[in-house]
């Protein structure tokens, strides 16, 4: 069961990678040793509970999990896989992928028998779809938002699964998915005189809508197009694609835009002409990224109901990334790279450059502190060791702007800012106490680094050694911070936790390697549950260190 949570939540039993990667159905064996052990369901509930709580950090791997649940030869499991179809696949994005991996799993497990659309497989499929007749608003936003992923359209989904429904707003949208709004309209034209006047009028204002939809997919007049975009509040997904690097666009898409999707854009958007001083979109701006991680009022309390515009794709409506207490919770690091990114005036990818607003800057930079506030303490100690070397000026992965000692400072101001017990030091070819307090800023954190001695080389069983020394026997998790140089001294770090664990008496001291630029790594024992290896850097990378110290990873 632990090594289907660590699958489930980063994609492997040992390793986390910044990058994306393909995932290999060997490392989700575990799942058919469970099913075969009776233990199908257990398997499933904790897909769901993990889905439902946006504890994973990527979906493709719950979904494969989850795929390999609904092909699997034992009869409950399967049946109950698909019941919650619904529940997982929230989105067309979780539906397309999680067609894609029945065909691979199907494909792989047996070749002989086609690709998996049997009789189960269609009924669960047609019925993702029919379960909007409660609220077919949500279907046509979804599917006019999320057109096609992993080479799946709707169009193809629903003739292969031979979707079907007595509703008949319901059949209006699959014959607006498979013919176009034309052909479907004059289809219904007959039928809809033929309503009772509460069936018309609900008939009336989704096919208006979808109008609205197929309209703004084709509008080539931008000042019609913002119009549009106000009144029914479209994502940029819905918007002609030839018009969406328009100005005027963008601040019609800015009032109803989460301030996350704000703050990824930032850049792109000041490209474009916007936020100029004292403009009505810079005080929208101001405003949206002010109210990042804001303190609720006591009537403020209640968690607030999604939209219907289908934002379960946006990060920072998941629960398990905030407290309860703060509005519009973003973590730290995910402000910190959009703070970095945009006052430089380039973006990490692409040829996109911008002249940064002051104002925008202050702001981010003032939310970036401001989120450490919000960020839960995990109770453990922790042994933070960060390489001082020269190396350590490259940038983390996939980054032109980030270097890998900004990401560790940022890193070591979270724990020294958020944790009442924590030592962080330098190390390479010793440690060295940084002497960080949890006032400090990040360029006070980074001129302590840069003091630091650059001693090579970077031996990862060095602050294991130093505990030891310090005779401290109460270390919880030692993190290490480096970029993709480690060596092995004398002692391997695996043997070094080992001798740890023995001192301290504790054998469930964890450790976790973090290769700041390295596309792997592979310090982590694999049959040691206690140690995990994290390959390059992102914003996922401090919310699974704490998950890892809590012992929820």
């Amino acid at each position: 069961m632990k090594r289907l949570l660590r699958f489930i939540i980063i994609g492997s039993e040992r390793t986390y990678y910044a990058r994306e990667k393909e995932l290999e159905r060997e490392n989700a064996r575990c799942i058919d040793r469970l099913i075969k052990a009776n233990r199908g369901a257990e398997v499933l509930q904790t897909i769901k509970d993990i889905s439902i709580s946006r504890r994973n950090v990527r979906q493709n791997s719950l979904l494969l999990a989850y795929a390999i649940c609904a092909r699997s030869n034992d009869s409950d499991t399967k049946s109950a896989a698909y019941a919650l179809m619904s529940e997982i696949c929230r989105i067309p994005t979780h539906l397309f992928m999680f067609i894609k991996y029945c065909e691979e799993v199907s494909k792989d497990e047996r070749p002989d028998t086609g690709t998996g659309w049997g009789r189960a497989h269609k009924r669960a499929i047609g019925n993702w779809y029919t379960n909007f007749e409660k609220n077919p608003e949500k279907l046509a936003r979804l599917i006019t938002k999320f057109k096609n992923r992993e080479n799946w359209c709707h169009k193809d989904v629903l003739r292969l699964s031979h979707t079907c429904t007595e509703d008949q707003v319901m059949a209006f949208i699959f014959s607006y998915i498979i013919n176009g709004y034309e052909k479907a309209m004059a289809k219904f034209r007959q039928t809809v005189l033929e309503m009772s006047q509460e069936e018309a009028s609900k008939f009336r204002k989704i096919s208006g809508l979808i109008k609205v939809f197929d309209d703004a997919a084709r509008c080539g007049d931008a000042n019609n197009l913002c119009a549009m975009i106000k009144e029914h509040k479209l994502a940029w997904e819905q918007c002609n694609q030839n018009l969406r690097n328009k100005k005027e666009i963008w601040c019609a898409l800015l009032p109803h835009m989460p301030p996350e999707a704000l703050i990824r854009n930032l850049g792109k958007m000041t490209s474009y002409g916007m936020f100029a001083e004292n403009s009505e979109d810079e005080q929208e701006a101001l405003d949206k990224i002010r109210s990042i991680n804001v303190p609720r009022d006591a009537a403020d309390q209640e968690p607030r109901e999604r939209s219907v515009e289908g934002n379960e794709d946006i990060e920072d409506e998941r629960p398990w990334l905030s407290r309860n207490s703060y509005r519009n919770f973003l973590h730290p690091l995910r402000i910190f790279f959009a703070w970095i990114i945009y006052k430089t005036g380039h973006g990490d990818r692409g040829n996109s450059t911008w002249g940064p607003n002051t104002r925008i800057t202050n702001a981010l930079e003032k939310a970036f502190y401001r989120g450490y506030t919000a960020v839960e303490p995990t109770g453990q100690t922790f042994y933070l060791a960060v390489s001082v070397s020269p190396s350590m000026s490259r940038h983390i992965f996939k980054s032109r702007t980030v270097t890998c000692s900004m990401a560790a400072a940022t890193m070591l101001m979270l724990t020294a800012r958020t944790e009442e017990n924590c030592i962080i030091k330098a190390f390479g070819q010793r440690t060295e106490d940084l002497d960080i307090s949890p006032t400090d800023t990040l360029e006070q954190v980074e001129h302590k680094m840069r003091n630091a001695q650059h001693g090579q080389p970077t031996d990862c069983a060095e602050p294991i050694k130093d505990a030891i020394d310090m005779q401290r026997k109460d270390i919880d998790v030692f993190v290490i911070y480096t970029d993709s140089e480690t060596c092995i001294g004398n002692v391997h770090p695996y043997q070094a936790l080992c001798e740890y664990r023995k001192y301290s008496a504790n054998p469930r001291v964890k450790m976790v390697v973090c290769g700041m630029c390295a596309t792997d790594l592979t310090i982590a024992d694999k049959e040691d549950q206690y140690m995990l290896d994290i390959a390059g850097f992102d914003s996922n990378a401090p919310w699974i260190i704490s998950e890892f110290a809590r012992g929820q990873l």
